[in-house]
């Protein structure tokens, strides 16, 4: 009997590739450090808006841009938000060596002596650097955003910064030092703990800001309902015992840190189209928020 699968030839594969979407790989002379850029565009074949597509910057992009733009795509069919670009920053060098990297760019401050000490020894933080947050910050408003803005169809005037964990403490920085260079920010379960909550010293900066009507930021702050609680973490991180785990989990109360900064933004009484809202996701860890986060994120920024 003839066995016809077995005479098939193997079909000739190929690398998948993201319809609508492309890369580039770039150093920045502010920072000097390599990036790799991920642009998704709107589903193709309709017109841009006449003022250009909102453009939402998504940070770690190395592990989420594919989730951000799978996301935008979705809602946008489904007319829960507006069509919009999607640029992720990344480092195009696989998930651990571009953990080592963000560190750098993540951080406002390098770490003082109590979280040197708890990160000692990590395998996660060899050859770690820190506190580059405000060059970061530099790259993307001074480098990044003039070519994404020469080389698309954008609405300059509605622009996001998502960032979720380290990402979320780059965007508080943001925030609270430049509150005027996004439009709206979507914040993940943001590390406020670093440095003892070092970040939250730069919150008069942004009262000040909104009391002077220098900025009118849409804000959303996220957490998963489960960052606080260890025994739903069943993998421990490397290096980390049970007992170091809860620990830390203790220390940075995620939630509660989530909830009380923004009860503290919503009585800042900014002007006119300042907007405060807070979700924390039922059932989520720290890792299995971030996909939930776009989902909620998207839908605040690109409101129709």
């Amino acid at each position: 009997m003839n066995n016809d699968n077995a005479s098939m030839a193997a079909p000739a594969r190929s690398p998948v590739v993201r319809p609508g979407a492309e890369q580039w790989d770039v150093t920045s002379r502010i920072t000097g450090r390599p990036y790799r850029i991920y642009v998704s565009m709107p589903e193709e074949g309709l017109p841009p808006p006449s003022g250009g597509y909102p453009v939402v910057y998504v940070t770690d992009a190395d592990y989420i841009f594919h989730t951000a733009a799978d996301t935008q795509l979705m809602l946008s069919i489904g007319m829960q938000a507006k069509p919009a670009i999607i640029v992720g920053i990344g480092y195009g060098t696989g998930v651990m060596a571009a953990t080592v990297s963000r560190f750098t760019d993540l951080t406002p401050t390098p770490p003082g002596e109590t979280v040197a000490a708890s990160i000692e020894g990590a395998p996660m933080f060899e050859g770690a650097t820190f506190g580059g947050a405000e060059g970061f910050y530099r790259f993307l408003s001074e480098e990044l955003k003039p070519q994404i803005d020469a080389d698309y169809s954008t609405d300059k005037s509605d622009s996001t910064l998502c960032g979720h964990s380290l990402g979320g403490l780059f965007a508080l920085h943001v925030l609270f030092n430049h509150p005027e260079a996004y439009s709206a920010y979507v914040i993940g379960s943001p590390s406020i703990v670093w440095n003892d909550g070092e970040i939250l010293k730069d919150e008069a900066k942004l009262a000040a800001s909104l009391a002077d009507g220098n900025a009118m930021p849409r804000v959303l702050l996220t957490a998963g309902g489960l960052e606080e609680v260890a025994d739903n973490n069943p993998t421990l991180p490397p290096g980390m015992t049970r007992e170091q785990l809860e620990e830390m989990l203790k220390t940075a109360s995620v939630i509660k840190n989530v909830k009380a900064l923004a009860e503290r933004l919503e009585a800042m009484n900014g002007p006119a189209g300042c907007e405060v809202e807070t979700f924390i996701f039922d059932g989520e860890t720290h890792i299995s928020v971030m996909m939930p986060l776009f989902s909620r994120g998207l839908r605040f920024a690109l409101k129709p």
